[in-house]
């Protein structure tokens, strides 16, 4: 039984490292702006390491999510484009591992959001000590004035017909 649990958790492990990067011919309509801290543990310790990543799913009318790839953060700015008038599901992701232990801790927020045609999103993403704040938001074509976008869980998705 222990070693079904270690070989099943060594795949899921597995699935999740080496995360296709997210790829659009769509014109650029997300900005991600990050300012990441590591913890301090983290890269101090031999071997440790510290990644931020978006993960982009498309969510589709039956609200069923479809994977689209992942998003490296870093302190450069990244802009990528997401369909319109459609929900994605962005998941951000703050990860470490530290090492000679092996300890590893992570934290996630996500949310679902609709761009509109024309608008831009601004995300601007920052980490430090352990804690982050994530803000969206939605610019105006015309004016540029940028307003925040609330947060919607997925449960907030609705099928439509």
């Amino acid at each position: 039984m222990r070693a079904a649990f270690l070989l099943l958790s060594a795949g899921i492990v597995a699935g999740c490292a080496g995360a296709p990067p997210y790829q659009s011919d769509l014109p650029e309509n997300l900005n991600l702006k990050a300012k990441l801290s590591s913890p301090s543990g983290l890269l101090a310790a031999p071997g440790g390491s510290f990644e931020a990543e978006v993960h982009v799913t498309s969510v589709d009318r039956r609200c069923q999510k479809n994977y689209r790839g992942t998003v490296k953060l870093g302190n450069s700015p990244v802009s990528v484009g997401i369909p319109t008038g459609e929900p994605t599901y962005l998941v951000f992701e703050f990860s470490g591992r530290f090492l000679p232990s092996r300890g590893s801790a992570s934290s996630t927020y996500a949310t679902l959001l609709t761009p509109r045609s024309g608008y831009q999103y601004d995300v601007d993403v920052s980490y430090a000590d352990a804690m982050y704040e994530i803000t969206v938001y939605e610019r105006n074509p015309r004016s540029g004035v940028r307003r925040p976008v609330e947060h919607r869980p997925f449960s907030a998705c609705e099928p439509k017909a």
